[in-house]
């Protein structure tokens, strides 16, 4: 359990995973040879949706879904009101809605679940990114982080059946789970911005060293406990993440909207 003193592991995916979203922002919004932001920005998304698919809870809760809508029809507005991708907190919002869903297929049907459900979203992650943000992508993240805490806490949702009921070889179906999701993130990431052959060899990097974290993490206490000016630092951005990221977003967006001359 977090607590109000400790810097747990958490605050620390998040804080990085933060940063990142900014830097990316950054890059987006203000800058013209932005191929490094965007880059760098590529590791930003996947821990919020390990972590998504790692957690416990399951309610949604309702400032997703107006923040997501207001940060959508901001970009749309700033694209002269054409379709844009909805933003990415309503993709985490259906994630959570079927998490649960998954492990009781996962239950119930082990390997056949877990194949039918990578295979299929392997599948769409050409077409789904335009659906909604990130698409395909996000879920094979949460799907990750779903077999990544089941496998390390032993223990299956709250309120649903303990993990001798999930499938064997859970060790195997996380690391498949974690090398698909890098896999095809990479791979439409690329598609997407198109990154020169040193960009994408830095994406691939990047991915690859992140995946190999996430196989690592736990939820709990971090075994580094920095001075109390920078814990009180690391928890506030790993425990306020999706107000820094609302605010900067939407003030990205209306500064660009608002002064066109600081676009790129």
């Amino acid at each position: 359990m977090r607590t109000h003193h400790t810097v747990d592991n958490t605050d620390w995916l998040k804080t990085a995973a933060i940063i990142l979203v900014v830097v990316e922002h950054i890059g987006y919004f203000f800058i013209e040879d932005a191929d490094w932001w965007s880059a760098f920005g590529r590791l930003a998304a996947p821990p919020f949706f390990f972590l998504l698919g790692y957690a416990k809870t399951r309610n949604v809760p309702l400032h997703w879904i107006w923040l997501g809508v207001i940060l959508t029809l901001l970009d749309s507005w700033n694209t002269d009101w054409t379709w844009v991708a909805p933003n990415i907190l309503l993709s985490l919002a259906l994630i959570r809605v079927a998490r649960p869903h998954v492990q009781i297929l996962m239950k119930h049907h082990g390997w056949a679940a877990f194949a039918i459900l990578v295979s299929v979203l392997f599948a769409v992650l050409p077409i789904t990114g335009n659906i909604v943000d990130y698409g395909a992508e996000g879920w094979l993240w949460a799907l990750f982080g779903l077999c990544q805490r089941i496998y390390v806490d032993g223990t299956a949702q709250s309120g649903e059946p303990p993990a001798h009921a999930i499938p064997e070889n859970l060790h195997l179906m996380r690391l498949l789970a974690c090398f698909v999701a890098a896999v095809g993130y990479v791979w439409q990431e690329q598609i997407e911005f198109s990154f020169s052959q040193i960009h994408f060899a830095a994406v691939i990097l990047g991915v690859g060293v992140l995946s190999l974290s996430l196989c690592l993490f736990q939820r709990g206490p971090s075994r580094i406990q920095p001075p109390e000016s920078i814990a009180g630092a690391l928890r506030f951005m790993g425990r306020r993440t999706l107000e820094i990221y609302a605010i900067q977003l939407a003030g990205s967006e209306l500064i660009i909207k608002l002064v066109p001359d600081l676009a790129p």
